[in-house]
């Protein structure tokens, strides 16, 4: 689903910024999240471009609206929450496995791993009691599949372990995401579980600090920078982390720049790079990154505030007059999604997302 794409860099110098406030994009998210809710299928689904993807979808749709402030009992979009987690839970399988059937086999572990992203963060929301009891079992389900589906090496693949060929980076980013979303909310996750994939994605890094698809390019000589969209996702993987953090957080972060220009209707797969450069920007803040690498350069610093500048403008320039952002990829209801989170970050309001 997603493209591994080639972000162009660009440093934003001091006096080119300007402190935006959310009232400059407040208007924006409305718009947005408007369309989004209006996209929603009858039986509680988001789909993607020619009705593809409902399971990745419908869980950034619905992460969109808990980021407004919505949570399954109060709030604007409360009534598309609750449709959107009674269809997880009519198509989870009994083993566990958040899917929609074999439509979507192909990919299922990055469908499984963004819908627990989801459902752990409605559920942190919740204070509906007997819902979120049921919710919890759903999770802890979800969390004994992730628990089968990790391959020996501690990394996840495309498909689950009965099916799976390989593992790689980009499916055990997501389902650490997943995981460390429905630890903060309280879900027990085995610690022997997040540290194998962690120790799976340093595997996967070059001495430079960027990661890679799988471990054997990382590991080639001149293996070079990496793909962006993994060291960032690396990152923002950890920075969610409250334990304590992988020696090689420090090389990851030092192989990133300060900001990221993005055009999503020239490129489909750069709206999911942007959102975890922007996961990275927001949570380390103004000071966060000089902490974690010491020896960087003024110059290579990323802030929130300055990365933030560059993506509010990009995104409000590139949003369509209905409220959606286009992308010939993966469909409007995707790219529309990812535009609301990063545009949602400042609420503040998930601890899946918090700084």
């Amino acid at each position: 689903m997603y493209a591994i794409v080639t972000i162009a860099l660009v440093t934003l110098t001091a006096t080119a910024l300007h402190e935006p406030t959310q009232g400059d994009v407040t208007l924006c998210v409305a718009k947005g999240l408007k369309w989004l809710a209006a996209q929603q299928k009858t039986d509680g689904s988001w789909v993607g471009r020619n009705d593809r993807n409902s399971i990745t979808v419908t869980a950034f749709a619905g992460l969109a609206l808990l980021m407004e402030g919505s949570t399954l009992k109060h709030g604007t979009y409360a009534p598309e929450l609750r449709m959107a987690v009674a269809w997880f839970a009519k198509n989870a399988a009994e083993n566990g496995r958040l899917a929609n059937g074999p439509a979507e086999d192909a990919r299922n572990i990055q469908g499984h791993a963004h819908a627990l992203m989801f459902l752990s963060s409605a559920y942190d929301t919740d204070d509906d009691h007997a819902r979120r009891k049921q919710l919890g079992r759903l999770i802890e389900r979800a969390v004994a599949f992730a628990t089968d589906s990790q391959g020996k090496r501690g990394g996840w693949g495309v498909a689950s372990v009965s099916e799976r060929t390989d593992d790689d980076s980009l499916s055990t980013i997501l389902m650490l995401q997943g995981l460390f979303a429905a630890r903060k909310a309280g879900i027990e996750v085995p610690k022997t579980l997040t540290d194998k994939g962690t120790d799976y994605l340093a595997k996967a890094t070059s001495a430079t600090g960027g990661v890679f698809t799988r471990m054997i390019e990382a590991n080639s000589p001149g293996s070079g920078a990496g793909q962006p969209q993994l060291t960032a996702g690396s990152v923002a993987t950890h920075l969610m982390h409250d334990g304590p953090r992988p020696p090689v957080l420090t090389r990851w972060v030092g192989n990133l720049k300060p900001s990221t220009s993005i055009r999503p209707r020239q490129n489909a797969g750069a709206m999911f790079t942007h959102l975890q450069f922007a996961r990275v920007a927001f949570a380390l803040g103004e000071n966060g990154h000089r902490k974690i690498d010491p020896t960087a350069r003024d110059a290579d610093l990323l802030s929130w505030s300055s990365y933030r500048t560059a993506t509010y403008e990009t995104l409000k320039s590139d949003q369509l007059a209905d409220g959606n952002w286009p992308d010939m990829l993966n469909g409007p209801v995707y790219s529309t999604s990812l535009a609301l989170i990063i545009l949602q970050l400042d609420n503040d309001y998930l601890p899946a997302f918090a700084r």
